[in-house]
């Protein structure tokens, strides 16, 4: 069935229109990507849509054969979603495809230990996934090649990213470094537990993906909630951009919805 975007349904005008991917199997359920059209074609959502039956069945261990590097692996479990061809492609130019990743313990240093929970990474991402996978394994940073590690470590040039926005090493091969928001609530001293933040992806000085990162725990909880994006400056693509992510449970559709939304058309500069 359609999935619902964020638009008012209060005009008669033509409605919004969803295009999904194909489902893929993850724990007992599926999940799919999909895209959210307005009337004249300019995005309204981009996000990953999960059945009830996702959040159950989950591997409770890490894998052996994710990102790994002399024995050690990062674990996780990836799918991989290419974003629908024709308008929908076109509409949300630059990005590209999207990568969900399980990770059954959370990140272990040098992320922030608030983020050793069981959560879901959402990648969206504004970079090839070729250009992704040539990041390759070694013993720097989070088990990444120690010079791929000094070029994911390359700054963003200052427009380009939120100032919150702060490089802590988290720097992962075939993915690249993750800028954390470093006002986020749960790294605070003595603050909430860890529910959600989002962080920006960035390699060789370029922005590569947008990440919401969500706890299964929060998820689970039936959430109904948006949070900003913070908006840098400046753009180094023209295309439509996400101002905020969303985490909602519909009771309607019985689905767990983690998404990007109101897309403002930037230009290059």
């Amino acid at each position: 069935g359609a999935i619902p975007a964020n638009g008012s349904a209060a005009d008669s005008g033509p409605q919004p229109k969803a295009i999904v991917t194909k489902a893929e199997k993850i724990g007992q359920g599926s999940a799919l990507v999909y895209v959210a059209l307005d009337a004249n074609g300019a995005p309204l959502a981009l996000g990953v849509s999960l059945d009830q039956g996702a959040l159950a069945g989950l591997p409770a261990m890490p894998n052996t054969t994710s990102r790994c590097f002399d024995k050690q692996c990062i674990g996780d479990y990836e799918l991989v979603f290419m974003l629908p061809e024709g308008a929908a492609a076109k509409a949300l130019s630059p990005f590209k495809w999207v990568g969900l990743n399980w990770n059954a313990h959370g990140h272990l240093p040098p992320a922030p230990p608030p983020w050793a929970e069981p959560h879901f990474d959402f990648h969206f991402y504004v970079t090839e996934r070729a250009a992704v996978m040539k990041v390759r394994p070694g013993p720097c940073g989070e088990l990444i090649d120690c010079a791929d590690f000094e070029t994911a470590r390359k700054p963003v040039p200052a427009g380009y990213v939120h100032p919150d926005h702060i490089d802590v090493g988290a720097a992962v091969p075939t993915m690249g470094n993750h800028l954390i928001n470093s006002k986020a609530a749960e790294l605070v001293k003595d603050g909430p537990k860890f529910t959600q933040t989002f962080i920006f992806g960035a390699y060789d000085g370029h922005i590569t993906f947008y990440e919401p990162m969500v706890t299964r725990a929060f998820l689970a909880s039936r959430p109904d909630m948006c949070a900003r994006v913070k908006q840098p400056t400046a753009w180094e693509a023209a295309g439509y951009y996400p101002t905020k992510y969303c985490v909602r449970y519909s009771t309607r559709t019985n689905r767990y919805t983690v998404s990007l939304e109101g897309f403002v058309k930037r230009a290059a500069n």
